[in-house]
């Protein structure tokens, strides 16, 4: 196998972990082995062993000398530290794309907007995250920031892992909707500021959601479910199992 052909392995097997990691399919505190993953995947280990040490750089896993490698969980740190990185650059995404976003996106957007309001409205949280994902992922094209665009796209990667893990209410759900709204309604306005301002909203509301929970889930793994064998002692730090609204 040539270097390249090893290193487009390296970067599938990354992705698949990832994957995994992120749709809870290996849960917080789950035992990695380079062996089990190896065979999961059917690639080799040394491949592993590459998506490991950059899921590690990453924060996605731990290694402890007395329980392996495993999924680790988020500290209220590193949610803070997520947090202030994601609203820096959501607040400049949602500000360049008042000005640059065109009438046909807008329109589409308001019209996404009254497709799934009334589910949320309900508490329907797949019509939320759709709607969420559909207005961000307009005003990082609308911004047209290549680099900006790719650092939240990771970001959100750890946001899609948080709201699985964030136990989630009907409350939470209205509340965001409230503050889509706001954002869509700067964006029509073509008001930077407001756009900026009303994006902070949103991320610091759904940081502050995840932080009350703090201790309700003080457990091994993820909190509702049994350890599975393979896992780790770990403790996973500060989130109940299962739904979204972030």
């Amino acid at each position: 196998m040539s270097a390249s052909d090893e290193a487009n392995v390296a970067s599938a097997t990354y992705r698949e972990i990832k994957r995994r990691i992120v749709e809870l399919h290996y849960g917080v505190g789950e035992r990695l082995s380079e062996a089990r993953l190896a065979s999961d995947l059917k690639v080799g280990r040394s491949p592993v062993r590459t998506a490991l040490s950059r899921l590690k750089s990453e924060g996605w896993i731990a290694i402890s000398p007395q329980s392996g490698t495993y999924v680790k969980a988020m500290t209220p740190r590193d949610i803070r530290e997520l947090t202030e990185l994601r609203m820096l650059l959501e607040m400049r995404a949602a500000g360049d794309a008042a000005t640059r976003m065109t009438d046909s996106a807008l329109k589409t957007l308001r019209a996404d907007f009254r497709l799934q309001s009334r589910a949320i409205a309900k508490g329907n949280v797949d019509a939320f995250i759709t709607l969420d994902n559909h207005l961000h992922a307009a005003i990082y094209d609308a911004a047209d920031n290549g680099l900006i665009r790719q650092i939240l796209l990771d970001l959100r990667d750890k946001v899609q892992w948080i709201r699985r893990v964030c136990s989630v209410s009907i409350e939470r759900t209205q509340d965001g909707l409230e503050e889509l709204r706001c954002i869509l309604i700067a964006l029509e306005r073509r008001d930077e500021a407001r756009a900026a301002q009303a994006m902070r909203d949103h991320v610091q509301s759904a940081a502050a959601f995840c932080e009350r929970l703090e201790g309700i889930a003080d457990q091994p793994a993820v909190a509702g479910r049994p350890l599975r064998e393979g896992r780790s002692p770990a403790r996973f730090e500060g989130y109940a199992d299962h739904g979204d609204g972030t």
